[in-house]
């Protein structure tokens, strides 16, 4: 460990550097949380966001933190607690029985306007992940899945702009891609407005880096997705610049949880000594 990081959280830096041996992509240096964290708190300077709601947040320098409860606007205190749970949870995954899978599930009736992430509900989309799993097959009671609620920012070619919260999820289940489909595939049929737009529910990879495909189920960073017509004629997605207005929401929305509160476990549990086996519930 180098001299310009022991101010740091010892704890944390470990946790990064053993990601970075297991070769997870953008795992970020205590520096360059600093410099996101700044960003943040201009952020929310500069918008006039009433200070006694994020002054407590000035305090964190990546060092123990000073909070009783850590806040998931903390750039240092979540990216702590996604590592730590990045790499106690591939032990559990790599070890479970079956094949492992990248999985993201799309449900359009979570999208929200812009403006109105506030509204938005985290546990209505777990508990409707978790119906869906309680009605599997018998062979997925041994399934290990780790994942969160992932959240994106959409513009449709028609300058329409969505909220488009979704699930990352990294599966160890004796499954085949068909069958994970069918189970996982939200069971309401899209809303209205979003007739016509292409879209898969769930999309279904191989694994080929366990501990990169579930530190990307956790990325706490907002995606952007922009459509547009590639040479085939065929609609394609492609990033563009997060507005500075949407930045400043995901603040906000960042600030009324905790660091772990966009996560999934099925199969294991955190407790005091870490990630842990679970039966999962039927």
């Amino acid at each position: 460990m180098t001299r310009q990081t022991q101010q740091f959280d010892l704890h944390a830096a470990r946790d990064a550097e053993a990601l970075q041996r297991l070769r997870v992509q953008c795992v970020l240096s205590p520096q360059e949380l600093a410099h996101v964290h700044g960003e943040r708190l201009e952020r929310l300077s500069l918008a006039g966001v009433d200070e006694q709601s994020w002054s407590h947040l000035r305090r964190c320098r990546g060092s123990e933190c000073p909070h009783k409860t850590c806040s998931a606007a903390c750039v240092f205190g979540e990216r702590k607690e996604l590592n730590r749970l990045v790499r106690q949870s591939r032990r559990l995954v790599r070890g479970g029985e079956g094949h492992q899978y990248f999985v993201t599930i799309i449900d359009p009736h979570y999208f929200l306007r812009p403006g109105r992430l506030n509204r938005f509900s985290i546990g209505a989309l777990i508990q409707s992940l978790r119906r869906r799993l309680r009605e599997a097959p018998e062979t997925w009671n041994s399934a290990r899945i780790v994942g969160a609620v992932d959240m994106a920012y959409d513009r449709e070619r028609d300058g329409r702009e969505w909220w488009a919260p979704h699930i990352h999820l990294a599966i160890a289940v004796d499954a085949q891609a068909k069958e994970i489909r069918r189970v996982l595939k939200p069971r309401r049929a899209p809303p209205a407005d979003m007739v016509g737009r292409a879209f898969r529910p769930v999309t279904v990879e191989r694994v080929t880096n366990l501990a990169n495909a579930i530190a990307y189920s956790l990325k706490p960073t907002v995606g952007t997705r922009e459509a547009f017509l590639d040479g085939r004629g065929n609609t394609n997605r492609r990033p563009f610049d997060v507005p500075a207005a949407a930045l400043l929401e995901h603040d906000r929305w960042m600030m009324t949880m905790r660091p772990r509160d966009r996560s999934f476990l099925s199969g294991m549990m955190v407790s005091r000594g870490g990630v842990v086996p679970r039966k999962r519930r039927r």
